[in-house]
C-alpha cells in the first residue's frame, strides 16, 4: 500500500523521510542564534530563581559590608568617619548601594550559577569562597585604617597633593601603574580567553560607564560654580566592574573593589560627583 503520509505544506522531508517543519526552524533563530523552539513560545520563559537567590546573596553580602563599616565607625576606622544617622540620608545611601550593587552583579556574572559557583566555592580542594568573604569583609576596615598610616594621610589627586613633594608623586605614580596593570590584564583575559563578540561586549560595556563618569566630570568641570568631588567609592566601583573573570585576580578585585565601594558609602555617604559650589576635584 502506497505511504499516505501528508507533508504539512510547510514542512519537508529529508532523505531518511523525516519530516522537517521549516516554518518552525526559522522562527527558532533568535538574535542569539538557534533557540529551543520550547523555551521561546507563549509560556515558554522558566523564572530563573537561581539567578534570583544569587543575586538576593550579593545584596546580602552588600548590607552585610554596610553594617560592619558603621561598627567599626564607633571605633574611630576611619577617624574621619562621618555616617549618616537620618533614616531619610541612610535610606539615600541603600539606594544608591543597592542600585549600584546591581549593575556591578549583572557586568562580573554574579548572577550565573557558574560564575556564582566559582566564587563561593567552599568545599575542597580550591575553597576559593572563604578568601572571596576574608577579602571582602577585611578590605572596608583595612581602607578605613589607612588614615592612620603617615606616608598615606594625604593622598589624593589633587594639584596640592602632588606639590607636596617627590614622595607623593612616588606615591601617585605606583597607583596609576597598579591601576593601569589591572585594567590591561583584564582587557587581555578578555580578548585570549573569549570570541571577538565576547571581546567587544565586555569591552563597550565597561567602556559605556567609564566614559558616561568621564563625560558627567568634564561637563562639571566646564561649569562655573560647580564643585567637583571623585569620591573614592565612584573609583573602587568603576574597578569592580572589570571583575567579570574565574581568576584569582579577577576574584581579588571583585572583593576589594566591592568592599571599598560599599565602605565610602556607609563611612561618609552615597554623595554626588557634582556639587554647586567652588570648583576642584578631589578622591
Amino acid at each position: 500500500m502506497a505511504d499516505q503520509r501528508v507533508i504539512a505544506p510547510c514542512s519537508r522531508a529529508d532523505a531518511s523521510g523525516l519530516e522537517i517543519d521549516v516554518e518552525s526552524l526559522a522562527r527558532s533563530r533568535t538574535l542569539f542564534g538557534p533557540a529551543d523552539e520550547a523555551f521561546t513560545g507563549r509560556h515558554g520563559h522558566r523564572v530563573p530563581w537561581r539567578q534570583y537567590l544569587a543575586l538576593f546573596i550579593w545584596m546580602c553580602l552588600l548590607v552585610a559590608q554596610y553594617l560592619l563599616t558603621r561598627l567599626v565607625c564607633q571605633l574611630g576606622i576611619p577617624d574621619d568617619c562621618v555616617a549618616d544617622t537620618d533614616a531619610i540620608e541612610v535610606l539615600q545611601d541603600l539606594q544608591v548601594m543597592f542600585t549600584l550593587g546591581f549593575v556591578l552583579a549583572i557586568l562580573t556574572g554574579v548572577h550565573l550559577p557558574e560564575r556564582f559557583a566559582y566564587l563561593f566555592c567552599f568545599h575542597r580542594p580550591q575553597p576559593r569562597g572563604f578568601f572571596f568573604l576574608l577579602l571582602f569583609l577585611a578590605s572596608g576596615p583595612c581602607f578605613g585604617a589607612l588614615g592612620f598610616v603617615p606616608v598615606l594621610q594625604h593622598l589624593s589627586l589633587t594639584s596640592a597633593f602632588l606639590k607636596g613633594g617627590w614622595f607623593n608623586i612616588l606615591e601617585l605614580i605606583i597607583l596609576i601603574f597598579g591601576a593601569v596593570f589591572i585594567l590591561l590584564w583584564h582587557f587581555c583575559c578578555a580578548f585570549k580567553h573569549n570570541s571577538l563578540k565576547g571581546f567587544f561586549a565586555y569591552s563597550l560595556s565597561r567602556l559605556a560607564v567609564w566614559i558616561y563618569y568621564f563625560c558627567y566630570l568634564a561637563v562639571a568641570a566646564s561649569t562655573s560654580g560647580v564643585r567637583v568631588h571623585l569620591h573614592h567609592y565612584v573609583v573602587a566601583y568603576l574597578c569592580a566592574t572589570l571583575a567579570e573573570f574565574n581568576h584569582p585576580v579577577s576574584l581579588a578585585l571583585l572583593a576589594i573593589a566591592t568592599g571599598i565601594f560599599v565602605q565610602g558609602i556607609s563611612a561618609y555617604e552615597a554623595a554626588p560627583v557634582v556639587q554647586k559650589r567652588g570648583l576642584f576635584v578631589i578622591f
